[in-house]
């Protein structure tokens, strides 16, 4: 892989900008340029237009595209071919084949200080079997960029730099989704489901738009791969929330499980199952799913009545624990090393509260997010095993159900 030099900052900052501005758009709507469509992305039916979008934005900045086509695989004979070091503006091709064809391309907004890099690039997020049609321009962020590494199952091949382009900065794209060691939280405001989360300027709070309001209670974590999986009880019913790679979210019902739902909570074991505590017509429910995907709902009698809202964790010692509302009063739920459940009233903290969500940090203490009275609220234990409540004003007051996790 040798290729020729890297664009300047300047340009691959411009190319950024460019592609920043056409987020969302599909392939037939009016890109920011005011046209229709990204070349022939429009045609076809659509075609497959990853191609045409990676070549309209270079050329928007003035780069010299020739040789370039609506085919992904034309990259790779471009500019001298593929090298492995990703800058920000180049394009990132997937499963080339060496002789002039490939799946995907996209362009390179950012490379960050952890070493994974950000992408974005057209016809991504397809519904399969009409995929072009209902694809868009999309993002994807803080992935492994090495050479041979993959993203939702394509594998990255190499790096082309673009020939020219114009010498002028234009301003940062928008920040990233929330990074490593942020708090994100998954909420239900005003029936939508919202993301809550903190980055380096504070906290933000973003609806999810297209995924359904009849939400009425939540768990979420992120998966092996980053994405965000959220357990939702839909009127009652268990519903799986997901991020795909591309960053299109999905609402699938998983039938047969769960009916009654008004609270849950979910984590990932250590085993790598997904595991719900939920209440189920006002009795404590195990819902897990076995390392063949099959689901489970198990009772767990004589612990837990009367919970209101409850969030869950596992400590380091692989025990579940579970933080409840009862009476709007903060109980832990938890199982001991021999398997038996115990359900503590913690004194002093968390008057009122509606919703709440746990981690479990390294040292054994507890970080909750919730909700009391209408306000979020952070309580906390230190190492000792002293509870604070901390209120946090401002944000997601009118939460109904909130999830908590800690990026690590």
């Amino acid at each position: 892989m040798l290729g020729a030099q890297s664009a300047s900052a300047s340009v691959g900052s411009t190319i950024v900008g460019i592609a920043a501005n056409n987020i969302g758009k599909g392939a037939c709507d009016t890109n920011s340029a005011g046209s229709t469509g990204f070349y022939s992305s429009c045609s076809g039916g659509p075609e497959a237009w990853c191609a045409d979008f990676a070549k309209w934005v270079w050329s928007q900045d003035g780069v010299d595209v020739t040789g370039l086509n609506s085919a992904a695989g034309s990259f790779g004979r471009y500019n001298g071919g593929l090298h492995s070091t990703p800058h920000v503006g180049d394009a990132i091709l997937f499963n080339y084949d060496g002789a002039g064809h490939a799946d995907h391309v996209a362009l390179v907004t950012a490379v960050n200080g952890d070493g994974t890099i950000n992408d974005i690039g057209g016809n991504q997020g397809g519904v399969r079997g009409n995929w072009s049609a209902t694809s868009h321009v999309t993002a994807n962020t803080h992935f492994n960029g090495a050479v041979g590494s993959y993203l939702g199952g394509q594998r990255i091949s190499g790096y082309v730099s673009p020939i020219g382009g114009r010498d002028t900065s234009t301003p940062p794209p928008p920040p990233a989704p929330p990074a490593k060691n942020n708090r994100v939280i998954e909420t239900v405001e005003g029936g939508a489901l919202h993301e809550v989360y903190t980055d380096a300027a504070g906290w933000h709070d973003n609806a999810v738009p297209g995924i359904p309001g009849n939400i009425n209670a939540l768990g979420f974590s992120y998966d092996s791969t980053g994405a965000r999986v959220v357990e939702a009880a839909e009127d009652g019913v268990l519903h799986e929330i997901y991020t795909d790679p591309a960053g299109a979210w999905h609402d699938n019902a998983v039938p047969g499980i769960g009916t009654g739902i008004s609270a849950l909570a979910f984590s990932y074991s250590p085993q790598g199952n997904r595991v719900i505590e939920a209440v189920e017509n006002g009795t404590l429910h195990e819902i897990y799913s076995d390392t063949d995907g099959n689901w489970h709902d198990n009772a767990v009698p004589g612990v837990g009545g009367g919970i209101s809202a409850l969030a869950f964790s596992y400590n380091s010692s692989g025990q579940r624990v579970i933080e409840a509302s009862k009476g709007g009063r903060l109980h832990e739920i938890y199982t001991d090393s021999t398997g038996a459940w115990h359900d503590n009233a913690v004194p002093g903290v968390g008057d009122g509260i509606s919703a709440l969500a746990v981690r479990v940090k390294a040292d054994g203490s507890r970080v909750v997010e919730a909700v009391e009275n209408g306000t979020l609220h952070e309580i906390y234990s230190d190492a000792a095993g002293t509870w604070y409540d901390n209120a946090i004003p401002g944000q997601a007051g009118n939460a109904t159900a909130l999830s908590l996790d800690l990026r690590s």
